[in-house]
């Protein structure tokens, strides 16, 4: 039965964003077309059809009248808050960490101030070892492999480049928050700023 299967992540990110702020369908909207989350809406028209179902599976409550002028706007149950919860909670299963890396990050986004800080640090490390066994394996695998040609290794390169860059992420937030005074987030705007005015590659 519908009633009976997992939420797919999608549905998670939608309780998620609602279990930080009350939001209509356009709010939400607006969210995923102006930020990077737009990555995790499988098309356009998907997110209206998930709110109801979460409003029927009884993880959102909806309040107000449909129209322009009366928004309805959407809020967490206590059944969705513990489902949320239980989602941030989700060990990192290494045999999927390149698969599901972008999907850990936005778990990783939503955790504070759901998750108490030592829960976050033990699902940075675990993600950091599930990061560090799989770019070994792409390693590993490109050094033992004859491949056809120069672009079957350069891809590879690529994906070694990318989840090496995310396993020495993990590690620096590690850090950050052992130590908060080490993170400066105006610098971090400031950086994010030259880079879109200059247009120079990452």
């Amino acid at each position: 039965m519908a009633q009976d299967r997992p939420l797919t992540d999608f549905e998670h990110v939608l309780v998620g964003f609602v279990v930080r702020t009350p939001s209509s369908a356009y709010d939400l909207k607006k969210r995923f077309s102006d930020s990077p989350a737009g990555v995790y809406q499988p098309s356009a028209g998907a997110l209206v059809p998930a709110m109801r179902r979460l409003v029927q599976r009884g993880y959102l409550n909806v309040s107000g009248a449909a129209g322009l002028r009366n928004r309805r706007v959407y809020d967490v149950t206590a059944e969705g808050l513990e489902a949320h919860r239980a989602w941030l909670r989700q060990p990192v299963d290494p045999s999927n960490v390149g698969r599901d890396l972008g999907i850990h990050l936005m778990r990783f986004a939503m955790m504070e101030p759901e998750l108490a800080e030592h829960e976050v640090v033990e699902f940075l490390a675990d993600l950091a070892s599930a990061l560090e066994d799989f770019v070994k394996h792409v390693e590993d695998y490109l050094s033992a492999t004859p491949l056809p040609g120069r672009h079957p290794a350069l891809a590879l390169e690529h994906g070694i480049a990318v989840h090496r860059a995310s396993l020495d992420w993990t590690r620096a937030a590690i850090r950050t928050l052992a130590d908060p005074s080490s993170f400066d987030s105006d610098a971090g705007r400031d950086r994010r700023r030259r880079h879109s005015s200059s247009g120079s590659p990452a």
